[in-house]
């Protein structure tokens, strides 16, 4: 007889079923993808449909037609990127972050603007790098030059780093505000990194790297106890310039002298009225006291609302500013190189040669496109990645082309290696370039797995098979090998130095040595021809085509950037599987892997199939 139950009564399941479904592994491993699966498209659907409300809501917003007085507002909460980042599952609102080329053109073009009265950036939370700070900083001075107002304002001037690099770009303003209470920092820079071999003997793990040359420090955090007198040498001359740079800069707009600023500088961190009384700032006061003086001073009316902050990206949209473009205008293709450059598609923030290497075929295959203008930010990465874009931009020379570099924050190592044959290379003095040299080795542990009684065998078919082995130390052949790459290596970008800056071998050889340089140490040693931000590069590239500036060219971004919607459904289209995901959460370009990264100051590994090799720029501290 059957035994339905009650409602306070529940038969017991057969036990032998129940355990049965419990060691079921399939059927585990199923629930769990279908739910994982679930998880990730629930996702996918959720930010699609936050992401169309968002663009719908902005897109009314900047059709609105702009007031007849504008303040120009930037607040710099979110920081500036390079260029347009990809969205991605686990990151889908990334375009929120806007472009420098962007702000600046904004700031450029509202400068003739009889509507727009001044200009107000919010400083609060600010981590920006030094070589976009000197292009922000010259594009406030052109607009300062139409006799309108610029301030700037924050609760506090301490960001992340407590250094200069906030009151840096503060400086360039005609008022410096700040909120009672606030602190000021000016507190220099300072350059450190953690040295961990000590660590890893005591583990049994051990950095076995060759460099060229000296000064090619990249994995000293790992190989070294402390810092080698030759990576002291190139770091303490790195920031020496860059201090001075910022010293007379702020000098001459403060109206402070240079032993006064440094005794500031000594002291550090102060309050709001040492600040004040310093002459570092010039208000303590309230973000709503400085928007009721302004709109005093354009309508005599502190209430009146008709005097709008308008943001820079409704400014931008709206259909009022778009600027016509000239019928005489030569087209000119910008192309970014952004991240560590990588052999195949770049993910994750590398440069990937493929896509770098389409766009530039691209641009020489189209008949109007008079120019290319090349815009790196990048420490470097895989040499046969940085050979192949090389190579695409002489082959664009060679049908005709004009190709100008344009480096931002850092042009390094591979960086440089694909600006050397440029027609023209320009950098901002604070941009980090050079680091002509080369690392290649490997992590190996096999201390460790003796300490773990941990066996490796296995059979192997070569000699050499097993050279780039975590568990094999490099043996004398092996080191011998090592040794004919890594200098094959080095004497191909020496070589590529020498013919693409016309200099000697010798002499080109005596600038490398592995040794990083800032813009202007790089620009007396002739690795670079001239000091200047992305707006000069396009500028000197007018120049070479028989225009008189950047305004006679129509520059064409490519791959061009994605709209809103174009990104949203780019975002939809993006491969969900599991393995992609894990890739993006742990792989060796995560965002965990990149957080390890910028603690140790420097990105120096690129896993490639089975070893390990590098090829990079140091001081990404710097950016």
């Amino acid at each position: 007889m059957k035994n339905f139950g009650s409602l306070f009564y529940k038969p017991k399941k057969n036990e032998r079923a129940i355990k049965a479904k419990r060691w079921n592994v399939w059927s585990i491993l199923g629930g769990a993808l279908k739910k994982t699966c679930m998880v990730i498209g629930a996702m996918v659907l959720i930010s699609t449909l936050i992401s169309v409300f968002l663009i719908v809501t902005m897109s009314k917003k900047s059709a609105a037609p702009l007031p007849e007085d504008i303040i120009l507002y930037f607040d710099m909460k979110n920081g500036i990127s390079e260029a347009q980042v990809k969205p991605t599952i686990l990151e889908p609102f990334p375009f929120t972050q806007p472009t420098l080329r962007n702000v600046i053109d904004t700031i450029e073009r509202a400068k003739d603007d009889a509507r727009v009265k001044g200009l107000v950036f919010n400083l609060n939370g600010a981590a920006i790098n030094m070589a976009h700070t000197q292009e922000l900083r010259a594009a406030i001075n052109k607009f300062k030059e139409g006799g309108k107002f610029t301030k700037v304002y924050s609760s506090s001037y301490t960001d992340a780093m407590g250094g200069l690099g906030q009151y840096y770009l503060a400086s360039v303003f005609d008022e410096i505000w700040m909120q009672p209470i606030g602190m000021m920092s000016v507190s220099g820079i300072s350059m450190e990194m953690p040295f961990a071999k000590d660590l890893m003997d005591k583990v049994g793990v051990s950095a076995q790297f060759f460099q060229r040359e000296e000064f090619k420090s990249a994995m000293e955090n790992f190989t070294n106890s402390e810092m080698s007198p030759a990576n002291e040498v190139a770091l303490t001359s790195l920031l020496n310039n860059l201090s001075v740079t910022m010293l007379n800069d702020i000098s001459k707009e403060r109206e402070i002298s240079q032993p006064q600023l440094m005794a500031l500088v000594d002291k550090g961190i102060m309050t709001d009225k040492e600040g004040l009384n310093a002459k570092l700032l010039d208000r303590l006061d309230y973000g709503d006291k400085m928007l009721s003086e302004i709109r005093e001073s354009i309508s005599g009316d502190p209430d009146d609302e008709s005097v709008e902050l308008v943001t820079l990206a409704r400014y931008s949209q709206s259909k009022q500013n778009k600027v016509p473009r000239a019928k005489t205008a030569d087209d000119v293709a910008l192309i970014y190189v952004i991240g560590a450059i990588v052999d195949h598609k770049g993910a994750g923030g590398n440069a990937g040669a493929y896509e770098i290497t389409q766009a530039i075929a691209t641009a020489y295959n189209d008949d109007d496109i008079k120019a290319i203008v090349l815009r790196v930010d990048s420490p470097g990465g895989s040499p046969t990645a940085s050979e192949t874009i090389r190579h695409a931009l002489v082959r664009a020379q060679e049908k005709g082309k004009k190709v100008i570099v344009s480096m931002g924050p850092v042009a390094a190592s591979g960086g440089y290696w694909i600006s050397t044959h440029a027609d023209k290379i320009l950098a901002n003095s604070g941009t980090i370039t050079g680091s002509i040299g080369v690392i290649m080795g490997k992590f190996e542990g096999s201390d460790l797995f003796d300490k773990a009684n941990i066996n490796w065998q296995g059979p192997k078919f070569g000699e050499n098979a097993d050279i780039f082995s975590i568990h094999k130390k490099f043996d004398e052949n092996a080191q011998a090998r090592m040794t004919v790459l890594i200098d094959d290596v080095y004497d191909a970008f020496v070589s590529r130095v020498s013919e693409g800056r016309k200099m000697s071998k010798e002499d080109a050889r005596t600038v490398a040595k592995g040794r990083a340089w800032t813009g202007s140490q790089a620009l007396k040693r002739g690795l670079v021809d001239q000091i200047g931000g992305l707006n000069d590069a396009l500028d000197e590239t007018a120049i070479l085509l028989g225009k008189k500036d950047r305004r006679d060219l129509n520059v064409i971004q490519m791959p061009r950037e994605l709209n809103g919607l174009e990104r949203v459904l780019e975002l939809f289209g993006q491969e969900v599987g599991l393995g992609h995901f894990m890739k993006i959460m742990f792989g060796a370009e995560s965002r965990m892997a990149k957080m390890f990264n910028s603690y140790t100051t420097q990105q120096h590994v690129l896993s490639t199939g089975n070893h390990t090799s590098v090829y990079d720029a140091e001081l990404d501290m710097l950016r």
